[in-house]
């Protein structure tokens, strides 16, 4: 059995560990590897009685960019049998459990999984504490470990079913995930088309930065750019799939997420853009056009978010806008956090740029 996992922060490496476990019970031979690491040189799997299994997070309530990608690259299946098991962002208040959503995350890569000829046997979301810093504060390490503790048995219940020979694909979670994946699926395709490059954005590196390059290091994408001739302080690309990888590793915890610098970028990529692009029509468009108004809006979109973050980048050298932006975060609050998945050690999911194919 191969588990493929893309990870950020250790929640879907967990998971594909404990699925490895129960393999390893029932006396089958199970193989963990990253998803980046994952691109085989055969065009296609030949063993129809190895299962594999390809276990990832949400974002934007479907998969990561780079998971539909590295899922699509997979090598024709020939009739392997094959499941999906997504993580999603849960959360703990009191004694209540608030589950995450997943979407259209697991169906998704599975009909990309049964396009390229594998036998999907089935598919799971399962909570896990959420990483999302750039939203919320980080739940504390004991709310964690209860969402941990709750997700477990169901991670090994799946795997008894799949080595049983059974489906899971009619269950209770799976058909709510169908609805909201519906109901969601645009928001989804805002993520993927414009949320996730204006997320990416809003990281920068505050004051305490060293330069040491860490980062930039182990980014799952390689998104990050490591930019200046004497100091080098890092640059988040278009690449970047806010997984947190960056934050979590940092050794001086010098990575935000702006809040006030989000505003600013909001503004500048959304109202002057709109504002021009409706001067130079001059009103011209009627309804039946507003399509080539969404393609406009979009096309002046991408290079205006990219020029505002160039300069922010180039601003942030000064230290008073440095510390301005900083302490106008959340996210630099002592009691803020960040987060990593216990008992996992980061570097069984952070790999190297010369291991991640960078």
């Amino acid at each position: 059995m191969v588990l493929n996992f893309w990870s950020g922060t250790g929640n879907s490496y967990q998971v594909a560990c404990w699925l490895a476990e129960q393999a390893e019970k029932k006396g089958v031979n199970a193989h963990v590897l990253p998803l980046e690491q994952a691109a085989p040189a055969q065009k296609t799997a030949d063993n129809a009685d190895r299962l594999m299994g390809l276990v990832f997070p949400t974002h934007g309530f479907t998969a990561p960019w780079q998971v539909l990608k590295s899922a699509w690259r997979l090598p024709r299946g020939r009739a392997v049998p094959a499941f999906c098991v997504t993580t999603r962002a849960g959360l703990k208040f009191g004694p209540l459990f608030i589950p995450g959503i997943s979407g259209s995350a697991p169906f998704i890569v599975s009909l990309l999984l049964f396009l390229k000829g594998y036998r999907v046997r089935g598919a799971m979301s399962v909570d896990m504490p959420s990483n999302w810093f750039s939203l919320h504060p980080i739940q504390s390490r004991k709310k964690q470990e209860a969402i941990i503790l709750r997700a477990r048995p169901r991670v090994l219940g799946l795997m008894e079913r799949l080595l049983c020979g059974n489906s899971v694909w009619c269950t209770r979670n799976n058909f709510f995930e169908i609805i909201w994946g519906i109901l969601l699926s645009w928001i989804s395709v805002a993520y993927l088309l414009i949320g996730r490059f204006f997320l990416a954005k809003l990281f920068f590196a505050n004051g305490k930065c060293d330069g040491c390059g860490v980062c930039a290091a182990h980014c799952p994408v390689c998104a990050i750019r490591m930019r200046g001739s004497r100091s080098s302080r890092p640059f988040w690309t278009y690449r970047c799939e806010s997984c947190m990888r960056c934050a979590v590793l940092c050794p001086r915890n010098a990575v935000e997420a702006g809040h006030s610098w989000g505003v600013v970028l909001y503004y500048l990529t959304s109202v002057p853009v709109a504002a021009l692009l409706f001067s130079w029509l001059g009103g011209r468009l009627t309804a039946e056009q507003s399509g080539l108004s969404l393609a406009l809006q979009l096309l002046l979109y991408y290079p205006a978010i990219f020029f505002s973050y160039f300069l922010f980048h180039a601003l942030l050298r000064l230290r008073i806008v440095n510390w301005l932006f900083t302490h106008t975060t959340m996210t630099h609050l002592p009691f803020w956090g960040r987060y990593h998945a216990p008992d996992v050690h980061l570097k069984n999911i952070a790999p190297r740029r010369r291991d991640a194919g960078c």
